[in-house]
């Protein structure tokens, strides 16, 4: 769904404080940012997660983005274990501006808090005022 310019796309889950996406196969967490989060962060420059293997839960800062305008610590209402980190971000993390629904983050084995993370339809209008609110 495109939301004032900003696509979404309606077979992820989103959590909105944090304008992240999930996409949730089995019991393999796969998360990014959505496309307002990366235009609102502006040109990310790095990207710094947990290694593979760490265990994560909601304390835990799972991974960290840096632009010129802003450092965001991301923590997610997740808990398990990081199986995998795209190591191609790492290296590249302007990947998380031209690609941010390809770009993925992390992988986590383990499981999410079902009521904090939403469909698209349930977010829509949030997402919507939010546009409205940030682009000039």
């Amino acid at each position: 769904m495109n939301i004032n310019g900003f696509e979404f796309p309606e077979d992820l889950l989103y959590y909105p404080e944090e304008h992240v996406w999930i996409k949730a196969e089995g019991d393999v967490i796969t998360v990014g940012i959505t496309s307002l989060g990366q235009y609102m962060a502006g040109k990310i420059f790095e990207v710094s997660t947990r290694s593979k293997g760490e265990k994560v839960n909601p304390r835990t800062v799972v991974f960290t983005l840096e632009s010129a305008k802003w450092v965001g610590k991301f923590r997610l209402p997740v808990e398990g274990e990081i199986v995998e980190v795209n190591e191609s971000v790492v290296k590249n993390p302007a990947l998380l501006n031209e690609k941010p629904y390809e770009a993925w983050i992390i992988k986590i084995k383990g499981k999410y808090d079902e009521k904090k993370f939403k469909k698209l339809q349930e977010v829509s209008k949030l997402f919507e005022a939010e546009t409205n609110r940030v682009v000039r």
